[in-house]
């Protein structure tokens, strides 16, 4: 599944659990990547590329912007690397 599929399909009632975690983290003002999405109670989702598709539509919502790479404390991801996300200046 491409990026491009996982957020042309995304499950509306799954979508909104991502979309307001992560307008929430914006908010906040800090730097954020995916776990902490997690964290606030968001489940994981049926396929792992809709993560990419939920953070990529709120990119283009111009809700966030991407600012560095880090290592994922999500023991399953193996350190392996994802993006740091904050709320979009304008």
């Amino acid at each position: 599944m491409t990026v491009q599929q996982a957020i042309g399909n995304l499950d509306p009632r799954w979508r909104d659990g991502p979309v307001r975690a992560v307008t929430h983290l914006a908010e906040a003002g800090q730097p954020f990547h995916a776990f902490d999405v997690i964290e606030l109670g968001v489940p994981d989702p049926d396929h792992p590329n809709r993560w990419g598709g939920s953070s990529r539509s709120c990119q283009i919502a111009g809700l966030i912007e991407a600012v560095a790479f880090r290592e994922s404390r999500r023991q399953s991801r193996s350190g392996g690397v994802c993006r740091v996300w904050r709320r979009k200046t304008r």
